[in-house]
């Protein structure tokens, strides 16, 4: 019982989290459309974006949720890479060059932000355990317009790899360290990793010459920008007022008219005197919460296509169905995500 108890006031702690984790990044995404002239705030933004998914993703995967280990978000790679690099300089100093040709506004790739971390960290370890902590270290990411993919290369100047080590280098649980000195996660997991979000990762070195690791994803493609056709309605209920302006503000920038609603009986009034063509719900509002208010909808035989936006991870699949709901967003959602999913719906 009071391990329950403990269970619950997690979750809890998940679903506050996670709404203000929606709110900082909600704001990012506001700012980027309001300063896109100034490269300076745009690495700026990308940084805290970053940093406020891998602080997601931690603690969801604390909590242990189960239904969490399929969900990816579209992942802005540059920004990690600079995570992982200023985590190197900060431990070695000077001691390692690191040279970063990095491509601005560089296409997003669906994935995980844990994971991308995990295999850049780790491709970056071996790059400084091959030059044992003094010498230098190449990190490129660009963009292949005729394979639509992202390009990441990691190349140090180190002792390079035997050409019978190479082949092998992949394979689940090979190692040519002792045991006790096995810190990362391994490369056949790396591997793993990098296919499991459609990419692929290839390796060339010559002794004493440097190595090269070479990593491609495709590409997240993004939701374009609205331009003079007819106005879409959205109807958003979400009772943080802040989190509902910001929304609200960065929906009117793509050409979208809002219809904005701070809870479900709202919604419902809204619905009564305006038509909309599309409906962003919270899960938990006050007065009537989101799930009591699309069963309502769906009682009035009104044919809309609805999100609904969820901080608890943990929603009943057969509700979903039952209630015909479009679409469901964990929070802390991308915009980028959510105006995909706009544009599915309501094209």
């Amino acid at each position: 019982m009071q391990q329950e108890k403990k269970d619950l006031s997690l979750k809890h702690l998940a679903h506050d989290l996670n709404n203000i984790f929606t709110r900082i990044l909600t704001s990012i995404e506001l700012l980027k459309h309001k300063s896109q002239s100034s490269e300076n705030y745009s690495i700026l933004l990308n940084n805290i974006e970053s940093g406020t998914y891998l602080a997601s993703e931690i603690i969801e995967n604390a909590i242990g949720n189960s239904a969490l280990t399929a969900k990816t978000r579209r992942v802005n790679i540059n920004s990690i890479i600079q995570d992982v690099v200023r985590s190197f300089i900060l431990q070695y100093g000077n001691r390692i060059k690191f040279s970063l040709t990095l491509e601005p506004k560089l296409k997003l790739i669906n994935a995980k932000y844990t994971d991308i971390y995990r295999i850049i960290m780790n491709l970056t370890a071996n790059a400084v355990e091959a030059i044992n902590g003094a010498g230098s270290i190449s990190i490129t990411s660009r963009f292949i317009s005729e394979k639509d993919c992202l390009l990441i290369e990691i190349l140090d100047n180190g002792c390079g790899i035997e050409p019978d080590v190479i082949k092998h280098i992949f394979t689940d649980r090979f190692s040519t360290k002792p045991a006790e000195n096995n810190s990362g996660i391994g490369l056949s997991i790396v591997k793993q990793l990098v296919e499991s979000f459609g990419g692929s990762i290839t390796v060339n070195s010559e002794k004493e010459a440097g190595t090269t690791f070479t990593i491609t994803f495709p590409v997240a493609h993004s939701a374009k920008k609205k331009g003079k056709e007819i106005k879409k309605t959205i109807l958003v209920a979400e009772d943080e007022n802040l989190l509902r302006s910001l929304l609200s503000e960065l929906l009117q920038t793509y050409n979208y008219t809002v219809l904005p609603a701070s809870d479900g009986k709202e919604v419902l009034s809204l619905l009564e005197n305006n038509k909309c063509d599309l409906i962003i719900l919270d899960r938990k509002m006050p007065v009537m919460d989101g799930l009591e208010c699309i069963a309502e909808i769906r009682k009035r035989q009104i044919a809309v296509p609805i999100i609904l936006a969820s901080g608890s991870q943990t929603e009943n699949l057969e509700m979903l169905s039952f209630l015909k709901i479009d679409h469901t967003l964990n929070k802390p959602y991308n915009f980028e995500e959510m105006l995909s999913v706009i544009e599915e719906l309501i094209p």
